[in-house]
């Protein structure tokens, strides 16, 4: 007997040490949006907005030369004009739209400095899919006007029906029906702390932002700055640790996650009024807005108002469940030009061992974006084995296929504003497509193309001579303005 006991004792152990062990290592980093790539991750909408708010969504050019956007003291800026009366067009603004996507992963940022509670205001931190809404929205950060506590919502097509079972005390569900035709347009959660939105988020100096989806459930954490939890600190991020979340939308019988939300592009925006801020129910009926007349005139008219209406995001972490980065099977015979790229899996995660598929990456396809996993050996592209006749002239990475996790690029078609992505899915539902790929240095990326107003550039495009408007600080390599002109930033909570 006192043997089982010990047998039971130690198998115990053993799963308790396991069970930790994987909690720890569920979630590996994929990629990092920051300061060094930003804008080249990310394009600039400049159509009208299809929220039909009072806004200019502005190009990358303009938003550059404007002081709209650019780096300050590290982190990433995103402003609004609060210098022009009655524009005409609407108010400058701008709109960033990742060319990654996603199916799955955890999303974690850290953000500064976000719009603040302001009339007519609406910024938003979301994701959304193609052929909207079939393939999900995820609003993460999101409110109007003067609104306190932040509002996290999902919406879809028909047929998804959600439970907030696990939700934090004090989250309300305002409706189970995702559907965006729906009455209730979606099923929002309404939170209760005064410190996630708006100026009490400023206050604070901001926080973390950690989204969580998987096939069982999209759930959604708030960590202010002086909250953040260690492992998030530290790179190895374990949401079951982090206790309840501010928002979790469960799936199941009632909506198949995996069904309804799907390659979602992650986005930054900020409009005025429209169909949500400028709404006669919502506008209308708070006495703080509705003493100040019409929305758009008071946009128009009030433009010192929105000084304060910026983002400021140290960081975005992605990450991806299942290990280490890589560990497909057999990359081969994919053809990326279509972003199918084979099965979306790439020789052990290093492209052939290092060669990029034996020097025939996708079967001589490396270059129109079939270099195995765009990774060409976690490191190895541009270490003598891309570019040596092994990966299609060094183009391994301009088209990034599979890496096992679904992952698909191909060179970019799409105009700036659109939603539609080129690559198509993976094969392996935890990964990302993406129209281009900034080269990533060290971590195995060969350079791609970025995408800016129109016309392609390659890295470094903008270090010969650009022309800097009179009184803006100095430009990094990529041609963005670090600092800006418009802004007065307070540098106590930037990391």
């Amino acid at each position: 007997m006192h043997s089982s006991i010990l047998a039971l004792g130690l198998t115990a152990l053993f799963n308790s040490a396991f069970a930790q062990n994987n909690s720890y290592s569920q979630y590996s980093l994929k990629t990092t949006y920051d300061s060094s790539n930003f804008f080249e991750a990310f394009e600039f909408f400049n159509e009208e907005d299809p929220t039909h708010g009072f806004v200019d969504y502005v190009d990358a050019d303009a938003a550059n030369s404007e002081g709209l956007a650019g780096y300050v003291d590290g982190a990433v800026y995103m402003g609004v004009d609060y210098q022009t009366k009655n524009p005409s067009n609407g108010r400058r603004s701008v709109r960033v739209t990742s060319r990654d996507a996603f199916t799955h992963g955890l999303f974690v940022a850290d953000i500064a400095h976000m719009p603040g509670s302001i009339p007519g205001v609406w910024p938003a931190y979301w994701m959304f899919g193609p052929n909207w809404p079939t393939s999900g929205e995820i609003d993460i950060l999101e409110g109007v006007n003067t609104q306190t506590e932040n509002k996290i919502s999902l919406h879809t097509g028909p047929g998804c029906s959600i439970t907030n079972d696990g939700t934090t005390q004090g989250t309300t569900l305002e409706s189970e029906n995702c559907d965006s035709a729906g009455a209730s347009a979606g099923c929002g959660q309404d939170t209760s702390d005064n410190q996630n939105y708006g100026d009490g988020f400023n206050d604070i100096g901001g926080g973390v932002y950690a989204t969580e989806w998987t096939s069982d459930h999209i759930a959604v954490w708030f960590f202010h700055r002086g909250r953040i939890p260690q492992d998030i600190q530290s790179g190895n991020p374990t949401p079951s640790s982090w206790g309840p979340p501010a928002a979790k939308f469960n799936g199941g019988q009632g909506c198949n996650i995996d069904d309804h939300f799907k390659e979602n592009n992650i986005v930054f925006d900020t409009t005025f009024c429209g169909d949500w801020a400028g709404s006669p129910d919502v506008w209308g009926k708070n006495p703080e807005t509705s003493s100040l007349g019409d929305c758009k005139d008071y946009v128009a008219n009030n433009p010192a108002d929105f000084k304060n209406a910026y983002w400021l995001v140290n960081s975005i972490k992605v990450y991806i469940q299942g290990g280490s980065y890589g560990g497909g099977g057999g990359g081969g015979n994919g053809t990326t030009g279509g972003g199918n790229s084979g099965s979306g899996n790439s020789g052990s995660g290093n492209s052939g061992n290092g060669n990029s598929g034996n020097g025939n990456s996708g079967n001589g396809n490396s270059g129109n974006g079939n270099s195995g996993n765009g990774n060409s050996g976690n490191g190895n592209s541009g270490n003598g084995n891309s570019g040596n006749g092994n990966s299609g002239n060094g183009n391994s990475g301009n088209g990034q296929s599979g890496n096992g996790d679904g992952q698909t690029n191909s060179p970019s078609s799409t105009q700036p504003g659109q939603d539609t992505q080129n690559g198509q899915q993976g094969q392996n539902g935890d990964g990302y497509s993406s129209d281009s790929q900034q080269g990533q240095g060290g971590s195995g990326y060969s350079t791609g193309q970025s995408y800016d107003n129109g016309q392609y550039h390659g890295p470094g495009a903008y270090k010969t001579s650009k022309s800097q408007p009179s009184g803006t600080a100095s430009w990094n390599g990529n041609g963005w303005r670090v600092g800006s002109k418009r802004s007065v930033i307070s540098k106590r909570y930037l990391a």
